[in-house]
Formats: structure tokens, sequence, C-alpha cells
């Protein structure tokens, strides 16, 4: 077993990184070969270089990495080969007899692949662990992003059946699973779908927390289906040569993510307008590479995009996250904060916008006006033969006119809000019917981020502190 220093020095000598401690005692507990390992830190921390590392001590060792997104598997290839290391992605597309008989043949030192290839029953991999001579020189097996083990189970179902390895593969090969988010719920859901027993497992946890990027939390001051709380980025009659902070602004609805981009995009003078884009699981493999590459290469100034993009990415420098709506969990939000500037020496904004109906404020004052009478009479539908039916009134409490609604914005808020002159003129979809809409559960952390002015601690990161347990850093223990 090398020691401390000689893990430190020989990374340094050949992967041009000097590693911290957590990685390196990430890279003992997976030489050691006696147990599971779980590591959290937070996005930009370095923990793909522990994917790497034990590479340096197994001469011909071999690491299998499931990661959730095909682009981080050909990043990481790619990454290899400058290094010497060579490694292939293997997808549906070249999930051949030939590359499997190129990986029995231990051509490669890292497999980087998806979980439905890594899955499959009866498939390529589920041969491999007869193989012994293929066996006995796999590291460990690396799950990367692994919250996607219990976040994307729903629609990813073989991630459910993952926990099924530990029976095929030898004793010898642990898991190391990695991530920036793992509040306790998600932790105990991972472990259980892994079949990772807490007798057996080390984990090492460092604060996800990301100094370098501030925090807001917005109330929209318009109707959401106008997008005019975005229309900061762009502003009108922009001078020669400005250009805006490259950013991303989160959705987690398709065709609303295409509706803003082409709102902001109608802000900018024709010979610019490319310059902003959608981007979604929809567009080809192909398009999704190139338009990585733009944004990375600042030939792209942002996206308006979903869930995955970005996610374990090589982007250091985008300054502005935007997540629109509160239409996710914390942990999500904090996964997509967390693609702000992960080059640490920058400094960084995530901005979240949310609709007044989860403001604690909002749902005071409504309340206030229909006990006074001031709430415009419901609507109640009519029976075939005209008459009014009373028999479904609507009476919930946190029920509200989603249309139309304001509130003060805060003096120190990170964005411009254009005029309401301004913003008509700007206005390029229609807001729809007006009509009564039941304010939609969230959790109680994320109620608690938004609502942090009626709290007792007046701070959006303390919500996340608490939910992640921020304060325990730098801990290697058993689960």
């Amino acid at each position: 077993m090398p020691s401390f220093a000689e893990i430190r020095c020989r990374t340094q000598e050949i992967l041009g990184y000097r590693p911290c401690l957590w990685q390196i005692r990430v890279v003992e507990a997976i030489l050691k070969h006696d147990k599971d390992i779980i590591a959290i830190a937070a996005t930009g921390s370095g923990k793909t270089l522990t994917f790497w590392m034990p590479l340096l001590f197994k001469k011909d060792g071999i690491q299998i990495v499931v990661t959730p997104l095909n682009i981080l598997g050909k990043q990481n290839v790619n990454n290899l080969a400058k290094l010497g290391i060579q490694g292939i992605t293997v997808t549906a597309e070249n999930a051949t007899t030939q590359t499997f008989k190129d990986i029995e043949n231990l051509k490669y030192q890292v497999i980087v692949t998806n979980i439905e290839t890594f899955d499959k029953v009866d498939g390529g991999f589920d041969k491999l662990w007869k193989h012994e001579p293929f066996t006995s020189r796999v590291i460990s097996i690396i799950w990367d992003e692994g919250h996607c083990v219990s976040k994307w189970a729903d629609f990813r179902p073989e991630y459910k059946t993952a926990g099924r390895l530990q029976y095929l593969i030898p004793q010898h090969i642990p898991f190391y699973v990695t991530l920036a988010t793992l509040p306790l719920i998600v932790l105990d859901d991972v472990k259980n779908t892994l079949h990772i027993r807490t007798d057996s497992a080390y984990i090492i946890e460092r604060s996800n927390d990301r100094a370098n990027v501030s925090i807001c939390v917005r109330e929209m001051v318009h109707p959401a289906k106008s997008y005019l709380d975005l229309a900061f980025l762009i502003p009108e009659n922009p001078e020669p040569g400005w250009r805006p902070p490259k950013f991303l602004i989160f959705f987690d609805d398709i065709a609303e993510s295409i509706a803003v981009a082409k709102f902001l995009r109608k802000r900018l003078p024709p010979e610019l307008r490319h310059m902003i884009k959608w981007f979604n699981s929809d567009m080809s493999a192909e398009f999704r590479d190139d338009e990585s590459m733009k944004l990375k290469e600042g030939e792209t100034w942002g996206l308006c995009c979903i869930e995955s993009f970005g996610m374990g990415m090589d982007l250091p420098d985008i300054k502005l996250i935007i997540q629109w709506r509160a239409s996710c969990d914390l942990c999500t939000l904090w996964q997509r904060f967390g693609r702000a500037v992960c080059d640490l020496k920058l400094q960084g904004q995530a901005l979240f916008l949310v609709e007044s109906k989860y403001f604690a404020a909002e749902l005071k004052r409504k309340a206030v006006e229909r006990e006074a009478g001031k709430a415009p009479p419901k609507k109640r539908a009519r029976t075939s033969k005209g008459a009014r039916d009373t028999s479904k009134e609507v009476t919930k409490e946190r029920e509200m006119v989603i249309e139309g609604q304001s509130s003060e914005q805060d003096a120190d808020d990170v964005a411009h809000v254009p005029s309401t002159t301004d913003a008509e003129a700007a206005m390029s979809t229609p807001t729809g019917k007006r009509g009564i809409r039941k304010v939609e559960e969230i959790e109680p952390a994320l109620d608690d981020m938004i609502n942090t002015k009626d709290r007792p601690v007046q701070c959006s990161r303390w919500p996340l502190v608490v939910y992640f347990r921020q304060n325990k850093n730098g801990v290697l223990s058993d689960l």
C-alpha cells in the first residue's frame, strides 16, 4: 500500500495535479479492496481525478466508469488519451462483439459506459465477469454522478436493478460512488439500490458548498408566461461589443426552454440571435457535442437547457446559472447551481426565479383578500339543464390566481427588471387564460430556502448547509 506522500508525489508527477487529502484517502480506500466507497464533494473539487489515480499504482489495472451521460464518457476518454492512457466509451452504437473482444483482450485501461449497456442481462459485461484474466485486473467500478442511481431510476429503470452486479463481480472489486449532492434520504436509497451494506463501506464526505457562487432567490414580478423576469439578460439596444456573462438557464419543461430561448433571441439584433440556443435530449448527439464545445469556447453566450446539461462536464467559466420556476427539488437545484464557475478562482452567481405562489407573504396576502371578500367570485360549472352545480366549489386555502401577480423587488437583487412599458413591448408570447390553480407541494428544505426572510436564520445558504450536512468537512468513517 503506497503512503500518502507517495500517492501525492506520483499523482503530481504523472497527472499534473497535486491531490488534496480527501482525494488521497479515496485512493487509499480503493486500493485496500475491502469495502465499497462513497465520496461526496462539491462540483469542481476534483472527483474525476480520483478515478484515474489508482491506475498509477496498479500497472495493468482497469477502471470501469458508469456515467449517466455518454458525452461525459467521450470527454474522459479524450482527456486520458493526452496522458497516454487508453480508454473506450461503450454505448449502444459500438457495443459489438469486436468491442468486447478488445476489452477481454485487455486493450483498454479505462472503460466508460452507461447503465443500459452495463446492466444488460446476458450482455457483453455479464460475459466479462466470467473471464478471470479481465476481472483480476479491475480495480473498481465507479458510479459517476451517483445521485442518478436514485433520482433517475424512474425513467432509466436499469438503475433499479444495478445492485445485482454485487453478486456477479468478484469480491475484490469495490463499488465507488461519487457525487456532489447526497442528502441522507438519497444516500439510503443509493445504498439500498446498489446493495452497499452499512458494515462494508467507507464514506468520505466533504462540504459541497461553493463559496465562489453567490445565491439569490427572487420572486417573479411578471406573469411567468411572459418570461419578462429574464429580460435583464439582454438589455435594449446593446452597444457594439456588448455580451452577457456566459450563462445557463435550467428548465423542467423542454417546450418552455425553447420558448424562452426564442424570447431572448428576439431581443437581439438578427446577426446575434444565434448566440443563444436551446439544448435538450431530443437533439442529436452530434449537435449536443458541437454546442457544448461552442459554449466552452465562447462561440455561444448561453443555453436554455434541461437537467442533464453541464453535469460533470469541463466548463469552468459559466458565470451565471438561473433556475426558472420552483419546479425541482433541492438536490437537483444544487446540482444545477454547482455548474457555475467550476474554476474556483472565478466568482459566479446563481439566481433562483420563483413564482409568487410559493412565498409565504403572497399566500398570506391572498388569504386576507379572500377573508375580506376581495377575491374574484369563483365560477361554477353548469349542469346540462343550465343550472349551476354547487357541488364542486373550490375552497382549498393554497389556491390562487396565477396571472397578474406582483410583489416588491429586493433592492439588492442581482438582476435588473425592465419597466412595465418596456416589458409589454417586449412580450412575445401570450399569457394564456386567467385561472385558478392549486399550489404544487414543494419539499420543506426548498420552502425554507425560498422563504428564508421568514426563518430564524435569514440566509439562503442555511437550508443547504442543513440539508447537505455541509458542516461535515474531511470526514472518513464507516457507514
